[in-house]
């Protein structure tokens, strides 16, 4: 059975963004559901807070029929965009502070 790895100061701080995107995303389909004419604050600061590729989620959106578009699976293309952006940036600090000595 393998070893429990030790999360961090990195995978922290990897845990927080996916947290703040997780309620930033569910916030934002519960208002989608139950408002009848929403203004999604709460899709915007989404788009921002995954910024790279929340950005160009929403302009690959912005290209789609209206027919094909659904606010509630944007808003979940934006959690996964966020969430695979975390990983991405603990697996690169992690192989950048094995390449240099670090403890992380």
């Amino acid at each position: 059975m393998p070893k429990p790895r030790k999360v961090g100061p990195v995978g922290c701080l990897a845990l927080a963004y996916s947290a703040l995107v997780l309620a930033l995303g569910v916030y934002s389909i519960v208002v989608l559901l139950t408002v009848r004419d929403p203004i999604l604050l709460s899709g915007v600061a989404l788009i921002y807070l995954t910024f790279p590729l929340g950005w160009l989620i929403w302009q690959a959106w912005d290209l789609l029929p209206v027919e094909l578009t659904n606010p509630i699976v944007l808003t979940m293309l934006l959690m996964g965009a966020g969430w695979s952006q975390a990983w991405l940036v603990s697996r690169l600090l992690r192989r950048l502070a094995r390449r240099s000595g670090s403890a992380w």
